[in-house]
C-alpha cells in the first residue's frame, strides 16, 4: 500500500522538477511609417490592444516606429502573435501581420546569434589570420 501511494509521488516530484519552465519572450514588431499614415493609425494605437496583457513599449521618431511585446513565461512564437487581432482605429481591426512590416522574436534571434559564435570561435585559423580577425572584433566592440 505504501508504494501505490509513494511511486507516483516521487515520479510527480521527479518530473516536476526536472520540467522546463517557459521563458520570458520579448518580440520586436516594426512599422512602416508610410504604411501607417495610408491606415490613419499610429504605434501608439496599435500597442493599446496589447497593454492589458503585455508589458509593451513603443518607440516612434526619425525611423520606422516599433513596439517591444514583452510576453511573460510564454511558448508562443512570432505567428502567434503576428495572429492577433489589433485595432488599427476606431471602427477596423486587423492581424498584426497584417499591419507590421516584420514581428522578430527576439529570444530566437539571441540563440541564432550565440550559435554563430559558438561556430566561429571553434574554427582553427592561421597565426596572421588571427591577427586580422582581432583586430576586426577589437573594431567591432
Amino acid at each position: 500500500m505504501k508504494h501505490l501511494i509513494f511511486v507516483p509521488l516521487l515520479t510527480l516530484l521527479v518530473s516536476v522538477g526536472f520540467c522546463k519552465n517557459p521563458e520570458d519572450k520579448t518580440f520586436v514588431v516594426i512599422f512602416s511609417k508610410k504604411e501607417l499614415k495610408e491606415l490613419k493609425s499610429s504605434a501608439e494605437y496599435i500597442e493599446l490592444s496589447f497593454i492589458e496583457d503585455y508589458k509593451t513599449k513603443t518607440y516612434t521618431g526619425n525611423s520606422d516606429a516599433v513596439i517591444f511585446i514583452n510576453v511573460a513565461n510564454c511558448d508562443f512564437d512570432k505567428c502567434h502573435i503576428a495572429q492577433q487581432l489589433v485595432q488599427i482605429n476606431n471602427t477596423t481591426w486587423k492581424p498584426l501581420q497584417e499591419v507590421a512590416f516584420r514581428v522578430i522574436d527576439l529570444s530566437e534571434s539571441k540563440e541564432n546569434f550565440q550559435e554563430l559564435l559558438v561556430s566561429f570561435n571553434s574554427q582553427p585559423v592561421d597565426k596572421e589570420e588571427d591577427k586580422k580577425k582581432g583586430k576586426i572584433t577589437q573594431s567591432i566592440l
